[in-house]
């Protein structure tokens, strides 16, 4: 009644204020809203060849100067196109705004499907499907690049944040060109670079980071994979924006060759040379002409199309077939470049592995192996152990003794004996290398057999290692913990 009667006491002015304010609300935030501007010819013609496939999924980015499906251009640079089976969608890059595609009556209709206001932040963002849900990654807008992931939340019609560990920026540019991947099976998001403003706000100076990058959806995590491959960098730096998504690998255009790239098995290469000669005749047969047209390349299941836009907006178009059986597997090279494996085991699969209740299961374990270690090494006394080395000791021949009597000696100095001097005690000096190896080799072999037998030591008690120098040749020397025991016996 209250407010009956605040509104009864206003005058016309203010009440049409208060009316053109809820209005407004009301027409901001409507679902559903039907786009009743007239799609160009080009356009119907663009929509008629994807809307006939009733399978196969397509993302694209398509400039809006060549296409605007009758939305207001001033409000965005670029257009994400969507594709599901039957179902397209439409998203004006640098606004939160969707649009639905229907077709009745053979004429194409958007309706708008959001509830959010332009937002200006994600001009260029790569928008995809995963399963049933649109996301996009990165853009910009405000001065700055953007690293984040959203999504479209069916539940909320707005885009939402999708968390993640860490921030990578990346668009989808024509320039700049960054090639994306996403593994539906696995749910994860390939890159192979990202970038970011090097001088603002003075200027738009960009510095890249050369790196492939993997984002699991499972876990919200970003990976840094490796330094991609630069004869790929160098490739992609003047590829085509446009390229043919088959399965696990993507297929992209550098001048009149075609390459192959899968992120999941780390391998770029060739298409067959007879394949690649079909595909290069394809191309030049429609975009010979000397005058200037504007091009979309997109491929639907094994049909790849090729479309030419002269400047009067006249549509055109070829197509060749294409599969995962036209890659040459024979010639590959690595995409990135892992430089520390070890490192990257580490950080990114042990490391998250040790969780609390894992560290502290392996702290007990490793106390209890500690005690009966101890309890193990308590049942042999240092008498007993003394007995077994003047057993072993016994055991040796005249040369035998004096080689392990010049390895302790030298250990002591903090040097290693070389294999010259093993040639002299053992008398093979002056034979050729071959028997040299193998009278070595042998010369230890029974000394730590009579060792192992005498002592019941698991370690051997002769070692060798790889010269510093010479990576080819091996040093010698003892087992450290076994040197006061032999001690003994040369002091005597």
């Amino acid at each position: 009644m209250f407010i009956f009667s605040y509104l009864y006491g206003m005058n016309f002015k203010q009440l049409s204020i208060i009316l053109i304010i809820i209005l407004s609300s009301i027409l901001l935030n409507a679902q559903h809203i039907e786009v009743k501007d007239k799609f160009q010819k080009h356009e119907i013609e663009f929509l008629d060849i994807i809307y006939k496939d009733s399978t196969h999924s397509l993302n694209l980015i398509l400039h809006s100067n060549l296409f605007n499906f009758g939305l207001n251009t001033k409000e965005f640079k670029n257009i994400a196109l969507l594709k599901k089976g039957k179902a397209i969608w439409i998203q004006p890059l640098g606004t939160g705004k969707l649009f639905k595609l229907v077709q009745t009556k053979n004429e194409y209709h958007l309706i708008r499907i959001d509830s959010t206001i332009h937002s200006g932040v994600n001009y260029e963002a790569f928008t995809f499907l995963l399963h049933d849900t649109i996301f996009q990654f990165g853009g910009s807008g405000f001065w700055h690049l953007r690293g984040i992931m959203t999504y479209f939340s069916k539940t909320t019609q707005e885009w939402e944040l999708y968390p993640s560990n860490i921030l990578v920026n990346g668009y989808a540019d024509y320039k700049d060109i960054i090639k994306y991947k996403i593994d539906t099976q696995a749910n994860k998001l390939y890159a192979n670079k990202s970038l970011v403003y090097r001088n603002l706000p003075n200027d738009f100076s960009l510095n890249t980071i050369d790196s492939c990058f993997e984002f699991d959806f499972n876990n919200h995590r970003w990976t840094t994979l490796g330094a991609t491959n630069n004869e790929l960098r160098k490739s992609l730096l003047s590829a085509n924006f446009y390229h043919f998504d088959m399965g696990d690998i993507i297929i992209f255009q550098n001048a009149l060759d075609f390459f192959w790239l899968n992120y999941k098995t780390n391998t770029y290469g060739r298409i067959k040379r007879f394949k690649n000669e079909q595909m290069k005749q394809t191309w030049l047969s429609l975009y010979t002409t000397k005058e200037t047209y504007d091009d979309v390349q997109f491929n639907l299941g094994n049909t790849a199309y090729l479309i030419k836009l002269d400047p009067s907006k006249q549509l055109s178009f070829k197509t060749f077939n294409i599969s995962v059986d036209d890659i040459d597997t024979n010639n590959f090279d690595y995409v990135y470049k892992i430089e520390n494996s070890f490192v990257h085991f580490i950080y990114n699969d042990l490391l998250p592995f040790f969780t609390p209740n894992v560290s502290i299961t392996i702290l007990i374990l490793f106390f209890i192996f500690f005690l009966i270690y101890r309890q193990r090494k308590k049942r042999v006394p240092q008498e007993v152990n003394a007995i077994l080395n003047f057993h072993f000791f016994n055991s040796l021949n005249v040369v035998e003794k004096e080689l392990v009597q010049v390895l302790y000696e030298q250990q002591l100095k903090g040097e290693e004996i070389s294999p010259k001097q093993i040639n002299k005690i053992i008398g093979v000096q002056q034979k050729d290398t071959l028997t040299q190896n193998k009278s070595r080799s042998d010369h230890f072999l029974k000394i730590n057999q009579k060792f192992k037998l005498a002592t019941q030591q698991d370690l051997p008690l002769i070692i060798k290692s790889r010269d510093s120098i010479d990576k080819r040749q091996y040093n010698y020397g003892l087992e450290t913990r076994y040197l006061q025991e032999l001690g003994k016996h040369f002091k005597a």
